[in-house]
């Protein structure tokens, strides 16, 4: 089974993703997943889209397969869904990472566990008839629903599908796998599927039943938490502690 490193939600913030690859060289990670919006953020300057754009596609160019990075809402707002942090001068860079040097997916599935950046909801899937209802109730167990999920996602080719916002987040749909809010997605996640998401910004890493919440560097939170993944089973790593060898107490 894979050694997965997850870096969520970046948003310009270059260092968190290279602190991120540090702490997956030292741990001899297999995989490294981006959660995505690596884009908007408060007070941010127009320089700082243009070093993101094209820091992430040297990085992608080199990465051989073994980064997997995943689209958040803040990419598909410059797509034409825009949301709060749109930033309409630098929409030709943005637009430039997502479409042209294109090599986002949606989710991905591995050993088990499905990875994307809000998270799966089971009123999602149904409502948009993504998987129908009664091949969710035959088919789906533990060990392969993240994969069956990522497969049935990937097919989807209408935006429309993941421009979808729930209540929680000021819309009146059903939240999509890029727009889940926490709430949301507790409670209602897609039934036995071990989730790893971003999205909601929280001041440490989480689980909520079979979901992992992971932003924890969004909203100026100050932390050095990622989510390690060894042999299917999430657990939290410190870079402080493990890169700089500081003590954490």
């Amino acid at each position: 089974m894979a050694r997965v490193l997850v870096i969520p939600d970046s948003h310009l913030k270059i260092h968190v993703i290279e602190q991120g690859l540090e702490l997956a060289d030292k741990l001899m990670c297999d995989k490294v997943v981006l959660l995505g919006d690596y884009f908007d953020d408060w007070y941010a300057m127009d320089s700082d889209y243009d070093d993101m754009y094209h820091y992430l596609k040297d990085l992608l160019r080199k990465s051989a397969g073994r980064i997997v990075p995943l689209i958040g809402n803040h990419e598909l707002s410059y797509l034409g869904f825009k949301c709060s942090g749109y930033n309409r001068r630098v929409e030709p860079v943005v637009r430039a990472c997502v479409e042209e040097d294109y090599r986002f997916c949606f989710a991905a599935a591995i050993d088990g566990i499905l990875y994307s950046h809000a998270g799966v909801t089971r009123s999602w899937v149904s409502n948009n008839r993504i998987i129908p209802d009664h091949v969710v109730k035959y088919h789906l167990g533990k060990k392969c629903s993240a994969e069956f999920l990522e497969n049935a996602i990937g097919k989807v080719e209408d935006l429309n599908v993941f421009a979808q916002v729930g209540e929680a987040r000021g819309g009146h749909g059903t939240p999509s796998c890029l727009w889940a809010d926490l709430s949301e997605l507790v409670a209602d996640p897609f039934p036995k599927c071990v989730q790893v998401v971003g999205h909601t910004p929280v001041q440490q890493i989480e689980k909520f039943g079979n979901c992992w919440f992971t932003d924890v560097f969004s909203n100026g939170n100050d932390s050095d938490e990622y989510l390690y993944v060894k042999d299917g089973e999430p657990q939290i790593v410190h870079y402080n502690e493990l890169v700089l060898g500081e003590t954490i107490l």
